[in-house]
């Protein structure tokens, strides 16, 4: 027991530090690689040897010239704001409040033993390991251990929940999504869809920025969110990718719903112009699932509900917030809506905080739910 607290407790290859000045450990810090031998992390005073961190345990003290640090692990949020960028990232502390807003939540699949070997696989991914590359092979052999500890020809009895997400961008929304559904695939063998509980689809219009999601996903804790998780590359966002081959194989063969019927269990935008995909991706939406909307404007959020209120589009609006400017975390609750004057008959717009008065910058939060196929949608004339 002893043996096993030590490990879980030091730090061990492929984890990734936070190196602290010891004098100012909240104003000089550097975030390591995966600690691999032979290569070091530079501090203003010197080097630090990953070889010296592997093996101790948290919050050990490291020198560097005459300077002392302190060697810790990195929170979520520390994680993503320290690693290089290609695209702005929703800070952790922001992409939290959106997943819990979204009120998704992923159980443990039930399970059966298939008395025909079945399997399915998608017909193309961008998860790709390199077995060259010493952090990959480290990450293909922790997948092929967990496939053998697993009985064979085990199904689950129901099609995963599947999730989306457009603009994986640096991937921070990702991570916090794939904490809240890890769960789902307790029993996922690496290899079958038929044993995942849960999926999440990331699609980004970039490769530039899609490629930093990925390393940064596959980075965090070892890559223990990696089996997740699929990336997809499309250039006209969820409208497009919900009419590839790739979306009818989760759909159709995976999700066993027959065409243009509703597969996803939730999704979750932040790209521009988001009202002109949200028609398509309520069709594809389950009764009461989410779509929850980040923006930097809050005419955008009203830009999405007039486009609902429009086309009739089978969404209701239950919740905007506003993401107070800082480090993240801050919120608070805004009114949107239109209103009937009185002395005019004409319409009018709602739009402002519900507590204070006053606003500041950050983002925006709407978040929508799909209506059932027979409720009511009062349009807007």
């Amino acid at each position: 027991m002893l043996t096993l607290r030590r490990f879980q407790h030091t730090f061990q290859r492929f984890d990734v530090a936070i190196v602290r000045s010891l004098a100012k450990p909240n104003e000089q810090f550097h975030l390591s690689q995966p600690l691999q031998p032979g290569l070091a992390v530079k501090t203003g005073n010197g080097p630090i040897l990953h070889d010296d961190i592997i093996g101790k345990p948290y919050r050990s003290l490291l020198e560097a010239g005459a300077s002392k640090y302190i060697v810790t692990k990195p929170t979520l949020e520390e994680y993503v704001v320290n690693r290089r960028r290609e695209a702005q990232p929703i800070y952790a502390l922001d992409a939290g409040m959106m997943v819990e807003l979204s009120g998704i939540c992923v159980d443990y699949p039930q399970l059966r033993v298939s008395e025909q070997a079945r399997a399915l696989r998608p017909p193309a991914t961008l998860k790709l390991l390199n077995a060259d590359d010493p952090y990959d092979l480290a990450l293909i052999r922790r997948l092929q251990e967990r496939k053998g500890a697993l009985q064979a020809n085990l199904t689950a009895t129901r099609p995963p929940k599947q999730f989306l997400e457009c603009g994986t961008g640096h991937g921070s929304l990702t991570l916090n999504i794939l904490k809240e559904i890890h769960g789902g695939n307790a029993f996922y063998d690496g290899e079958n869809d038929l044993t995942r509980g849960s999926i999440l689809h990331s699609l980004d219009r970039s490769e530039k920025h899609i490629k930093v999601g990925v390393r940064n996903v596959k980075h965090y804790m070892r890559g223990m969110y990696w089996p997740d998780v699929e990336f997809h590359l499309t250039d006209r966002g969820p409208s497009e990718w919900l009419q590839s081959e790739i979306s009818s194989y989760y759909r159709c063969q995976l999700g066993q719903a027959r065409e243009n019927e509703p597969f996803l269990s939730g999704a979750f935008l932040d790209m521009p112009s988001p009202e002109l995909h949200l028609s398509v991706l309520s069709d594809a939406l389950t009764v009461d699932s989410p779509i929850v909307v980040f923006v930097p404007s809050i005419m955008q959020l009203w830009d999405c509900l007039s486009h609902i209120k429009t086309h009739g589009v089978r969404l209701t609006l239950t919740k905007v917030c506003e993401l107070m400017a800082g480090s993240g975390g801050g919120m608070r609750e805004w009114d949107l809506r239109r209103v009937s004057v009185r002395e005019t008959g004409q319409h009018g717009v709602v739009m402002r905080p519900k507590v204070g008065a006053r606003i500041v910058g950050g983002g925006f939060i709407g978040v929508f739910r799909k209506l059932p196929n027979d409720s009511i949608v009062k349009k807007w004339d």
